[in-house]
């Protein structure tokens, strides 16, 4: 295994508290969690890091529109944070979300 130093292990960390952030982001409207929304084929994660609505109520595209505008918060701090384009971490992020 390579050892990595210096600039890679501290990307490794942003990304990882990114993604453990974006994952456990406190979006719930009226009780329905991402999660739950996911299951019950509500939403769906996007190929850019987003959520979009399949079907549902205005809390469905509520919870949408919070998550994607926390998500999009916690994107371009990174982005910043490591001097990319947000679109370069949202692609990323798209991929480990498993979006499509």
């Amino acid at each position: 295994m390579k050892k990595q130093t210096g600039i890679g292990v501290i990307k490794q960390i942003a990304w990882a508290a990114l993604l453990t952030s974006v994952l456990l982001l406190p979006a719930v409207t009226h009780a329905l969690s991402v999660g739950e929304a996911k299951r019950k084929g509500l939403v769906t994660e996007t190929g850019n890091g987003y959520l979009r609505a399949q079907k549902g109520s205005g809390d469905v595209k509520e919870l949408v529109r919070r998550t994607n505008a926390a998500r999009k918060a916690k994107y371009r701090q990174i982005a910043n944070d490591l001097k990319v384009g947000v679109g370069v971490v949202e692609k990323d992020f798209g991929k480990k979300l498993g979006g499509r």
